[in-house]
């Protein structure tokens, strides 16, 4: 066999017996050195797809502070209308999901992505100018179709960088940026409330705005901050001159990840209608769509429309947002600890964590929708806090679940885009529970939401066994 290509200290012969390339690599690092490398890239790496993720949520969700200012007034419309813009974001994200992470691989991460965040932080900024219901659809529409297809790349960048084993906890460190920007969005929005008719604008137009700035802010520093791909250290504000990055580290960083898995080696991948085919005909990603599907259906739902149920317990406006940020400040904790647990150097076990956040929200919202209706201010502001704890951190969970069991990079990439498709596919259904005529119980809301946890815990339950009988018989046939 000849030698076709060498980089660092990985060799790559041409084909083997079978026809098939292999790859021979000497470790000349141990494991303390590659830990020093692993934290640094952690360092530089996850903070700066945690501020994009941070932008991103804040476009899409500061809504629901929206909601507790004018703008059902302001635009004549009901929150039974408003609920259709919040569809149509979620369908604009479905729809590119797939073909932005074709167009992704194509150009390139740093290219894509940084086109996408300042695209959908231009037209997050301009919503505030919207005057009639059908511009305000439209921005709502076109924000979505720009977003479709950022974090499943960005979870296919980040994977580029690490070993298999350690994806599942830098997933959930990643999602930092949107736990984030939940909570702080809602103190953000709640200032900006203050601001309302100042310079002739309304509160929600405030919230719009500034916020939007901010992600434009937030795509100046992801442009120059961000590195090209795996292993290259010069990002764009260095002009070539410096690099995060020694050649010792480069080395160690592009050798450790081809030993854990050759076929990252490609620095762009194809992907065919086979490969979509492939990936979508399997059983199993379709389970773990489902769950999100299923189970985020009846926290994007009650995470819309929480600050103003805060409102209706007797707060201001100003102050249900503030509170309203309070669960998310706890679900990342939640949510840090189960996703650290999980991992595969700690337990090995991912899908139990993933049942036992569910299981929080089955019991939080049975509490919730059992509430005595004559309760204080305070303790139904107690009840509907805790039942937020869980926050999103059981698709965190099962997003990094998922992305254990992907085979090859093209895998990999659809899956990704398949379960934030299903996350987006439970904003269009998660956002019509909540109706007006259901306020101000929303009793039949509550009731959905209850239902709609407790599927979502059988389904996870099922692929929890469903995986142990599998790996019961791969050990049985390896006996």
């Amino acid at each position: 066999m000849t030698v076709e290509k060498i980089v660092g200290e990985v060799y790559f012969d041409a084909e083997n017996d079978d026809g098939e390339s292999e790859i021979n690599i000497i470790k000349d690092w141990d494991d303390r050195e590659e830990a020093r490398v692993r934290t640094k890239i952690d360092i530089i790496l996850i903070p700066i797809l945690a501020l994009a993720f941070f932008g991103l949520q804040v476009d899409r969700g500061n809504i629901s502070a929206a909601l507790t200012s004018t703008i059902t007034e302001d635009l004549g419309i009901t929150t039974n209308q408003v609920n259709i813009g919040t569809q149509l974001l979620s369908a604009g994200i479905v729809i590119t999901e797939i073909p932005s992470n074709i167009i992704l691989q194509r150009l390139g991460p740093q290219v894509w992505l940084s086109a996408q965040l300042v695209a959908w932080g231009l037209v997050g900024t301009f919503q505030a100018f919207v005057k009639t219901y059908p511009a305000f659809l439209a921005t709502r529409l076109l924000l979505g179709m720009l977003e479709g297809g950022f974090i499943p790349g960005a979870l296919y960048y980040l994977s580029t960088w690490y070993k298999k084993s350690e994806i599942s906890f830098r997933t959930t460190l990643f999602f930092y940026g949107q736990m984030f920007a939940g909570a702080t969005s809602s103190l953000i929005s709640a200032g900006l409330l203050k601001l309302s008719g100042k310079g002739g604008l309304a509160g929600w137009q405030w919230i719009f705005l500034i916020e939007g700035l901010i992600t434009l802010f937030a795509a100046v520093l992801f442009i120059s901050l961000i590195p090209r791909k795996a292993g290259d250290g010069s990002p764009l504000i260095s002009m070539g001159r410096w690099s995060y990055f020694s050649p010792r580290e480069k080395h160690i960083i592009l050798d450790r990840v081809l030993l854990d898995d050759p076929l990252k080696t490609r620095e762009h991948i194809r992907i065919t209608g086979g490969d979509i085919w492939k990936t979508v005909s399997q059983s199993t990603t379709l389970q773990h769509c489902m769950i999100t599907l299923v189970a985020m259906s009846a926290l994007q739902g009650l995470n819309t429309y929480t600050p103003s149920m805060i409102k209706l317990f007797g707060f201001s406006a100003v102050r249900a947002n503030a509170l309203a940020s309070v669960p998310v400040y706890a679900s990342i904790v939640l949510t840090t600890l189960l996703g650290y647990l999980s991992s595969s150097d700690k337990t090995g076990h991912r899908g139990p964590f993933v049942l036992l956040s569910i299981t929080w929200t089955v019991i939080t919202y049975t509490v919730l929708k059992t509430s005595p209706t004559d309760a204080s201010s305070w303790h139904k502001y107690a009840v509907i806090a805790i039942a937020n704890v869980a926050y999103c951190s059981m698709h965190i969970l099962n997003v990094g679940w998922l992305s254990f069991y992907c085979k090859t990079p093209q895998e990999r990439s659809v899956s990704m885009a398949l379960i934030v498709m299903a996350a987006n596919l439970s904003g269009i259904s998660g956002s019509q529970i909540f109706r007006t005529s259901d306020a101000p119980l929303y009793e039949h809301g509550l009731t959905a939401i209850c239902a709609l946890a407790g599927a979502s815990w059988a389904l996870a339950l099922i692929l929890n066994l469903q995986y142990l009988f599998r790996r019961k018989r791969a050990d049985k046939a390896a006996a």
